[in-house]
């Protein structure tokens, strides 16, 4: 996974901070880590809500699904929350076959994410 991260900020529709973080190459077990560390560095600064930019993930393993779950309780914890957004086919498929797209809220791309964030989770 590329760790040269662009990370934007915004406001939510509601007014609160919103950080896009783009995450780009293969997301497995190699770049668990890294990506576990940079989430927790966003949140440190003081951002609970994430808008994750999965349009440059190629691949995703039960690795990568962990640390997005993970993600998302520190971000609920933290009274934000977590989506994602421009989800690669590949992707979806493993967010279909373990049912995360149920708990994951998912954009087709990047402004419709921003435009219509909710910093609280939705009820399902």
């Amino acid at each position: 996974m590329d760790f040269k991260p662009r990370i934007r900020t915004t406001e939510t529709p509601q007014g609160q901070k919103l950080a896009v973080v783009p995450l780009e190459g293969r997301f497995d077990a190699k770049a668990a880590s890294d990506a576990r560390q940079l989430l927790q560095q966003v949140l440190d600064f003081g951002y609970p809500n994430l808008l994750i930019d999965m349009s440059g993930v190629t691949f995703m393993d039960s690795s990568g699904l962990g640390v997005l779950i993970s993600a998302l309780r520190k971000c609920r914890a933290a009274g934000g929350n977590l989506s994602l957004c421009s989800v690669p086919e590949s992707v979806a498929l493993v967010l279909n076959l373990t049912s995360m797209e149920k708990v994951l809220t998912c954009f087709s791309d990047l402004q419709t994410g921003i435009a219509n964030f909710s910093p609280a989770p939705s009820a399902r």
